[in-house]
């Protein structure tokens, strides 16, 4: 176990992929927004990812939505 009373060194940086689905219609209407993402914290609306209190989270996605759509489909983010 590290002993951090003196200061820290350095920082080891880690990283980390994260898949999250986006539900689509039967019409093919897709819904890419914060509310249906599992990394909103909906009673503050706050993502857990980026820390940003994201507005009007039912209908937009957080301005720094770390997520980028994988399939060749015609949504945004």
């Amino acid at each position: 176990m590290a002993v951090l009373e003196s200061g820290v060194a350095e920082y080891i940086t880690a990283q980390a992929t994260v898949t999250v689905n986006f539900p689509v219609d039967f019409r093919g209407n897709a819904l890419v927004a914060c509310k249906v993402c599992p990394f909103l914290t909906h009673s503050t609306d706050m993502c857990q990812l980026t820390k940003e209190l994201v507005p009007f989270p039912d209908k937009y996605v957080g301005g720094c939505c770390p997520l980028e759509i994988k399939e060749d489909k015609d949504v945004d983010i």
